[in-house]
């Protein structure tokens, strides 16, 4: 199957001709699923590293916040290529991430989008400026 590479998307849709073959379609949506169900492993796998401890302070649960930011963009970069649609996916991603870590879901939100729409540029992967940037504004949240 042909796939998109510069669309940046997590999950790509299959290029070319719509099958009418039942088979064939079946076959692409569980190909979809699969990925989607990798991508979802992947975060849980990284977000249980970055986890702080469950009897940890703020300020432990802050500075876990802060080291997991590299690694979780990084992830989002090697999957969407840092394409079209990488920074939607990073918004989303680190909100997901920051409410794992005990972040309020519309202050984790708001965070994401202010370091993502700040920060990072499209059609680009950050650099490791960047990357401390981003690191550093979410680490003094909560401080």
């Amino acid at each position: 199957m042909e796939q998109d590479p510069d669309s940046g998307a997590l999950i790509r849709k299959p290029l070319g001709d719509t099958a009418d073959d039942l088979d064939a379609q079946v076959q692409r949506y569980t190909a979809v699923l699969l990925e989607w169900r990798s991508w979802l492993e992947e975060l849980a796998a990284l977000f249980a590293e970055s986890a702080p401890d469950v009897d940890a302070d703020e300020e432990e649960r802050r500075r876990s916040r802060e080291r997991g930011v590299v690694p979780v963009v990084a992830l989002v970069v090697e999957r969407t290529d840092a394409g079209e649609l990488w920074r939607a996916v990073c918004a989303r991603t680190l909100t997901w991430y920051l409410e794992s870590t005990g972040v309020a879901a519309e202050d984790a939100e708001e965070l994401a989008d202010d370091v993502v729409d700040g920060e990072f540029e499209s059609w680009v992967a950050p650099d490791a400026e960047t990357l401390g940037k981003a690191r550093d504004i979410i680490g003094e949240h909560g401080a």
